[in-house]
């Protein structure tokens, strides 16, 4: 079939439909983390994938189009999974139970997130734009639960609240407990989307706004986040992020505008290098890193990272002992991808298979996962499965990136390019994107809610990417603008 019989007038989809799709979102994303909250994220979860079947059912004729191989590689992702329960399983018990949860309720998301990008990208920039502040709250939400829960449980007594548990900061095994990892999962887009909203403004030479305003005030909330939890790779995360931001700011047309962005470029400077040093002298991990890397290359003398913690830890070459974190997390991620070299295919779960595949090797041993997100998933699915998830997140940024440069921008009088609202989703995605690619290199993360999430964010920048290309393309056929 050739594209040009697939060129036909975009769908508009109702915008009720995409109203309560973008609602939902926001609640979804407020509470994902948080513990109790399952029956809001099923109904969240159902009514957004039954309004995007209905969007993709409009729109199926973007799923053959070129544009579309991002979406058709999710698409892939589920029937591998399949084909893995069915013909490849090590424990099918268990992989089945998965299966009917943790991959059920990926799949929930992943067609909530492919209408909802379809339905955007087919419609124009200042028709999206309507939407953005209630999704940029939803994208918000946990960060200002994190800090009202912090005021409450540090300073509530003293204004004479007494805060309910739920809204309390909880540490251990506790009902309304979080871990760290969800704050990076969901914190670390927020402040992604808040640089790359920054940087499209300053892009389109808007700097005082109060887009801007809060945007800038994202930036040190997330931060805080990290710093109250003592979160080391939401540290690192965010400062890659900010040396991403500040590269594109800086290096690109630096005459215009260069004594703000000296200006900005010097904020970020001082404010980024003595919160730093105080992070690093916050956690003496830091400072043993290259001793402790020695030790826990050598896994062979030193076996002790098989048995989180029962028989101790060696010590480094200063007679200290090394660093826990340091420690296991280089050991496991060296054992693990020895063991993704044995087990090409995957042992099949989400969570945990590194330790299913451990026991094989060594029976004594006490291993759950390896810390590394990317690593702990494709000892779950194997390569084939990794291969289309990083797949469609690669395509899907290229295409996200080539969509929002200026030159690829159609101009008519209806489609306004140099409006600050010129994209806002196209630059969300591709920001949230490349915080997803990284912050699963070094985190504890596959599994529950968060493979959840990144499924989600994959299908919604793959579809948005696909419909705005279709947008486009059809404008381009009935003379509207141009599209290269």
């Amino acid at each position: 079939m050739s594209n040009q019989s697939l060129i036909q007038q975009p769908r508009i989809i109702p915008s009720f439909i995409i109203w309560v799709q973008v609602l939902m979102f926001a609640i979804l994303y407020a509470v994902w983390a948080l513990p109790e909250t399952i029956l809001i994220r099923h109904i969240c979860l159902i009514v957004g994938a039954l309004l995007g079947a209905y969007e993709i059912y409009q729109y199926r004729a973007v799923l053959f189009t070129k544009y579309a191989l991002p979406i058709w590689l999710v698409l892939g992702l589920f029937a591998w999974a399949s084909f893995h329960l069915l013909f490849l399983s090590h424990d099918f018990a268990l992989q089945l139970e998965e299966y009917t949860s943790i991959w059920k309720r990926t799949a929930l998301g992943a067609i909530f997130a492919l209408g909802l990008g379809l339905a955007l990208g087919g419609q124009g920039p200042k028709k999206q734009s309507i939407y953005w502040p209630v999704f940029y709250f939803g994208l918000l939400a946990p960060t200002l639960i994190y800090i009202l829960k912090y005021c409450l449980t540090r300073h509530g007594s003293n204004w004479g609240i007494n805060a309910p548990d739920y809204l309390r900061l909880h540490y251990g095994s506790l009902p309304f407990y979080v871990p760290k990892t969800a704050y990076v999962c969901f914190c670390l887009p927020t402040l992604a989307v808040a640089l790359g909203q920054l940087k499209r403004n300053i892009g389109s030479h808007i700097w005082l706004s109060w887009d801007n305003v809060i945007y800038g005030v994202t930036i040190p909330a997330v931060f805080f986040v990290f710093y109250g939890e003592n979160i080391k790779n939401g540290v690192i995360y965010g400062a890659f992020l900010m040396l991403i931001f500040s590269t594109q700011v800086f290096l690109v047309d630096f005459k215009k505008h260069w004594i703000q962005k000296t200006l900005l470029a010097a904020i970020l400077l001082m404010a980024g290098a003595g919160f730093i040093v105080n992070h690093i002298q916050k956690n003496t991990s830091w400072q043993t890193f290259a001793v402790d890397a020695k030790i826990a290359i050598d896994t062979d003398r030193y076996d002790h990272w098989k048995f989180n913690g029962a028989k101790g830890y060696p010590n480094n070459e200063f007679g200290a002992m090394v660093s826990i974190t340091n420690y296991e997390r280089i050991a496991w991620g060296k054992e693990g991808l020895l063991l993704l070299t044995q087990n090409p295919l995957g042992f099949g779960l989400i969570e945990r298979s590194f330790g299913h595949l451990a026991k094989k090797v060594w029976p004594e041993s006490l291993l759950h996962q390896s810390h590394s997100g990317w690593l702990d998933l494709a000892l779950g699915i194997g390569l084939p499965g990794i291969a289309l998830v990083l797949g469609s997140l690669a395509l899907a940024m290229k295409q996200l990136y080539r969509l929002d440069l200026p030159e690829n921008i159609p101009k008519s009088p209806s489609n306004v390019a140099q409006s600050p609202f010129k994209a806002p989703w196209l630059s969300c995605c591709w920001w949230i994107l490349l915080a997803s690619l990284v912050m699963w290199c070094t985190t504890e993360i596959s599994q529950k809610v968060f493979l959840d999430s990144l499924i989600f964010w994959v299908a919604l920048a793959s579809s948005l990417a696909a419909g705005t290309r279709f947008r486009r393309l059809n404008l381009s056929h009935l003379g509207v603008g141009s599209c290269n």
